[in-house]
Order: C-alpha cells, then structure tokens, then sequence
C-alpha cells in the first residue's frame, strides 16, 4: 500500500498531472492576456478569472484534468525522447555521456542557471534531426544485470526516477510558461510581465538542472551495477 501510494504521488500526481497542469494554466492565461479587460486586473483577480475558465463547471473540470495528464505524457515522452536521443549520440562518438561535451555543460553552475531554457530549446531542435525513430529508444540498463543485482537497481529507480521525472517535467512545463509569458511582453510590455517572465525562466533552469543531477545520479549508478557484473564476469 505505501509503495502504491507513493508512486501515485510522486509518480503520477507530481511528475505527470502537475507538469501538465502547468502547461495548461500557462496556455490559459496567455489567452487571456489577449483580452483588454484582463490587463487592468491585479495578479490575484487574474488568476482567480484564469481558473474560472476551466473550474466553473464539472464538465470544464473534468476536461482540465484530462487535458493535464495527456499534456504530462507528453512532456514524459519527450524527455525520454530527448535523453534517448544524447545517448545515441554519446555511443556514436564512443562516449559515456554526450553532456559533458557539450559546450554549455562545461561553464559553471551559476552561468548554466542563465542559458539553461535556451539549451533545452537545442535540445528539443537537435531532436528533430534524428533520422530514425530507433535512435530515440532509450537502451535500458536492466536488461544487462542479473537477477542478483536487481534489488538494488530498484533501491535505485525508487531513490532517484520520480524525483528525477518530476524535476525534468516540470522543467519542460515551465519552459512553456516562459514561452507564454515571452509572447505576452509583446502584447503589453509591462513591469509585472517582465517580473513574471524572468521568474517562470529561472524556475525553468533551477528544475532543469535539479533534474539533470538526479537523473544523471541514477544513470552513473546503473552504470556501476552493469560495470560491477563485467568485473564479476573477468
């Protein structure tokens, strides 16, 4: 029971239902940035409105919460689609990792925190030249280890996955909140939007990058496992 609850919690609720509804509560008020009488309400009248759109209603509702987990397994799906992707290119130039060669994963932390969201962008972009759907299959560890090590890979997936998923999630979810609110500047360039613009981007580089550690903490020890059973086998 503990486990079904937690991964409803962090597997479901925060790594994939919060991420969606993110992307559709950002969605929502960009639309509504286009109505002149929006633009003169303070942020709690606003999103107040902005709620309405979708809570009004049990039909509205119900739609909200469909649309939000879709969105979150999409964004899931990109991920993975994405991670699958570097790896690819890490074992096409015979490399553990394709990250620590890229040039903006070499500057320090705090100027990583400045290009972030831009990098994802690459990213997504970089994606969309693969050739071959194969070369956005993730080549899963567990098939490698045996059944001795397996307790421990899955101490592993329950420590770092969920927590990893949900940071990487919610980083894509805020790359489009920024997305919204750099297209509202446009519409009204304003103090309060620019302050909005410049946290949703922030948020978007802080969990991106907390998603990058976890997930690169759980690859490198999935690693050490498949890297322990060669050892055993010499």
């Amino acid at each position: 029971m503990k486990d079904f609850i937690s991964k409803v919690t962090f597997g479901f609720f925060m790594a994939q239902f919060l991420p969606g509804a993110i992307v559709v509560f950002s969605v929502t008020c960009l639309c509504l940035w286009s109505d002149v009488s929006c633009q003169t309400l303070s942020v709690r009248e606003f999103l107040l409105k902005s709620g309405e759109c979708w809570f009004n209603s049990t039909f509205g509702t119900i739609a909200f919460v469909f649309i939000a987990i879709s969105t979150g397994m999409v964004i899931h799906g990109l991920n993975w689609a994405v991670l699958a992707w570097l790896e690819h290119k890490a074992n096409e130039k015979n490399l553990e990792t394709i990250r620590g060669h890229l040039g903006w994963y070499k500057l320090c932390f705090a100027l990583q925190l400045i290009i972030a969201p831009l990098a994802m962008m690459l990213e997504i972009v970089w994606l969309l030249t693969a050739s071959k759907i194969t070369y956005l299959m993730m080549d899963e560890n567990v098939s490698k280890l045996p059944a001795d090590k397996m307790e421990q890979f899955t101490f592993l997936q329950d420590f770092y996955l969920n927590f990893g998923q949900f940071y990487a999630h919610m980083a894509y979810a805020f790359l489009v909140g920024t997305v919204c609110g750099a297209i509202s500047l446009f519409q009204d360039f304003s103090l309060r939007r620019i302050g909005l613009f410049i946290g949703l981007y922030l948020l978007t580089s802080i969990f991106y990058l907390l998603g990058q550690i976890q997930l690169g903490s759980l690859f490198e020890a999935e690693n050490a496992l498949c890297e322990n059973k060669k050892s055993e086998e010499l």
